[in-house]
């Protein structure tokens, strides 16, 4: 029997991006976020089900990412079991690092460069998804959220088919960054010559419509760096790379404006819900939002510390079992208050809640070894990923020329995704964010090994 693995990639991201949020926000069904960890082992038992013609060949750098990797999650796996046992190694993988297990095969060559293309046309059929049900979201949703709670509690409830609860909170930041992948994608396929200003123009304002909306301020002023790191970066084609200044300050004046824009409509939405005082400017507003992630000893009424407060609260707390907990962590899901299954115990300890942000999770977990081989095999990945010019256009089909034309948009985005590390706890919670997350990431191997394979196949 024949599997095809792109078909099931496919099948994957529109079951992580699109079915998984839908059933968990309308249906209020949370065991639906088993299903991407279910496949994402399914996918290492295809990968070793699948006949090659050719036996896969992987360089030195390929070589080390992997043993980086596997080192890296048996010794999380490990400290876990040795202090939780093996209910809480089960539900911590698969919360915090199974997904991660998507990036390990198309390292291993799970897909080729042509099942990759197929994978992202999903991926865009999947934004213009969110576009028929966040206008749900806004026109129904939103008013019995303000109803029921009062105008203050209207955010979070757009988030597309990202998931949550509507009436509490969803996954907004996961819907924010997906807006940013889509991007980052059509900025640089306009950069290579794919597509027109007009396609390129109406996607991004479009995400970045999704994102004021979701009010998601984390991708609204990452994006223009991002944006400006995609156009400056070098490519795989030769004669592709932008050194015009003017069309550099053109992008980031678009930008500004965009943000601008973004700034007065959230900031009068907060003065609105809030009661601000009229005579503060929309910037004070829009700011004054913005001091409880800097405040170093913020703890909100939940119990649930700031994001800056988590790293003093860490510093000042890590050494609670001694330092081989510091460096080697209280093991996976410690700190996750939201598992009903195995609830992290760290917060019970200290009576507060200490999962606001990912790198605190992290630090707390993994411990300082296991931090850093995660950051470690991330930043190994960016490093060789990262283009030069290899090809020329002449020998480029148009849908090789958009395939390659990707590979900065997948290194931007996973600079993002470690960016989001001390902003928010998705990318070590949430599914969604961790499969584009690591779909990115393996899909810049991908490319990279096509580009190399091409080189060989030229000699």
């Amino acid at each position: 029997m024949r599997i095809n693995n792109s078909l099931y990639l496919q099948a994957y991201v529109v079951l992580t991006l699109a079915i998984c949020g839908l059933v968990q926000y309308l249906l209020g069904i949370g065991a639906i976020l088993w299903l991407p960890f279910l496949a994402a082992m399914a996918m290492v038992m295809l990968l070793f089900l699948q006949n090659n013609y050719e036996s896969p060949e992987y360089d030195l750098h390929e070589t080390c990412i992997a043993v980086l990797y596997i080192g890296m999650c048996a010794l999380v796996l490990a400290s876990t079991f040795l202090q939780s046992g093996a209910k809480v190694v089960i539900v911590g993988f698969k919360n915090e690092l199974a997904l991660s297990l998507v990036f390990f095969c198309l390292l291993l060559g799970f897909i080729r460069e042509s099942q990759l293309y197929r994978t992202v046309k999903v991926l865009y059929w999947v934004f213009y998804a969110q576009l028929p049900v966040i206008l749900y979201q806004i026109l129904i949703v939103v008013p019995k959220r303000v109803a029921a709670h009062g105008e203050f509690e209207k955010w979070d409830s757009v988030v597309g088919t990202f998931g949550g609860n509507p009436m509490g909170g969803g996954n907004s930041a996961a819907l924010g960054l997906f807006c940013l992948l889509i991007m980052l994608l059509k900025l640089s396929e306009f950069r290579h010559g794919v597509i027109g200003k007009l396609n390129a123009g109406l996607h991004i304002c479009a995400a970045f419509i999704l994102c004021v909306l979701g009010e998601i301020k984390f991708v609204i002023l990452i994006s223009p760096i991002l944006m400006i790191f995609v156009w400056l970066s070098p490519s795989y084609i030769h004669g592709v790379r932008q050194n015009d200044i003017k069309k550099v300050l053109l992008i980031l004046g678009s930008m500004s404006l965009l943000i601008f824009l973004a700034i007065l409509v959230l900031a009068a939405s907060y003065a609105s819900a809030f009661d601000s005082d009229p005579n503060q400017s929309a910037f004070k507003v829009f700011f004054n939002s913005l001091d409880y992630i800097f405040d170093a000893h913020y703890i909100l009424p939940t119990g649930e510390l700031g994001r800056m407060t988590t790293i003093f609260f860490w510093l000042e707390n890590s050494d609670l079992y001694g330092w081989p907990s510091v460096l080697f962590g209280y093991g996976l899901n410690a700190t996750n208050h939201g598992s009903s299954v195995a609830p992290g115990f760290l917060n019970t300890v200290f009576n507060v809640l200490i999962d606001s942000t990912s790198l605190s999770m992290m630090l707390w977990e993994m411990g300082i070894i296991g931090s850093v081989l995660f950051l470690v095999v991330i930043l190994y990945v960016l490093k060789i990923a990262m283009p030069k010019e290899r090809l020329s256009l002449e020998q480029l089909s148009p849908q090789d020329v958009q395939l390659l034309s990707w590979q900065p948009a997948f290194i931007a985005f996973a600079v993002a995704g470690l960016l989001s590390l001390p902003y928010s706890q998705i990318l070590m919670l949430v599914p969604m964010l961790q499969f584009q997350f690591y779909l990115s990431l393996g899909a810049s191997l991908v490319l990279r090994k096509s580009v190399l394979n091409m080189e060989e196949a030229k000699v």
